[in-house]
């Protein structure tokens, strides 16, 4: 395990979120590409959903990296003696 219990990989979130983000555009690639103007439901709805998740994932990203930063804080203080 690289740098140890107390280390924290971001990575794994970030590319996480590259997944959302391409799936989404992948979704509004096909309805961009609807001929004849014709959109698939199906397309319209999957694309709702996965930006839906996407909105989740990114809060969930926030959240974490926020609380990893309060941590930090509080660590840099400790160590300061204040």
């Amino acid at each position: 395990m690289a740098g140890g219990p107390a280390s924290f990989n971001f990575g794994k979130m970030l590319s996480g979120l590259e997944n959302y983000v391409s799936s989404v555009k992948n979704y509004l690639n096909e309805l961009e590409s609807a001929s004849g103007g014709t959109v698939n439901l199906s397309t319209m709805f999957n694309m709702q959903f996965h930006m839906q998740i996407m909105s989740q994932y990114i809060e969930a990203v926030s959240n974490t990296l926020s609380a990893v930063n309060n941590e930090m804080v509080t660590m840099a203080r400790a160590t300061k003696g204040q």
